[in-house]
């Protein structure tokens, strides 16, 4: 099953998780800007991975 997830759920996803799951403290205000560059090289790089996998399906055509 594939979902399509925006930039933006993506960046909150990464961020809710590392929060939980991450040391905590007051020293986290690097941490959003972080997700959102990991969520955007995440997404081109899926992009990428899913329009080679097509060309591949499609006989390189």
């Amino acid at each position: 099953m594939t979902r399509q997830i925006t930039e933006q759920e993506l960046t909150e996803f990464l961020f809710d998780r590392l929060i939980v799951h991450g040391p905590s403290g007051p020293d986290t205000e690097w941490l959003r800007p972080a997700c959102q560059q990991v969520a955007t090289e995440l997404l081109e790089e899926a992009e990428i991975f899913y329009k080679e996998s097509d060309r591949v399906l499609d006989g390189g055509a």
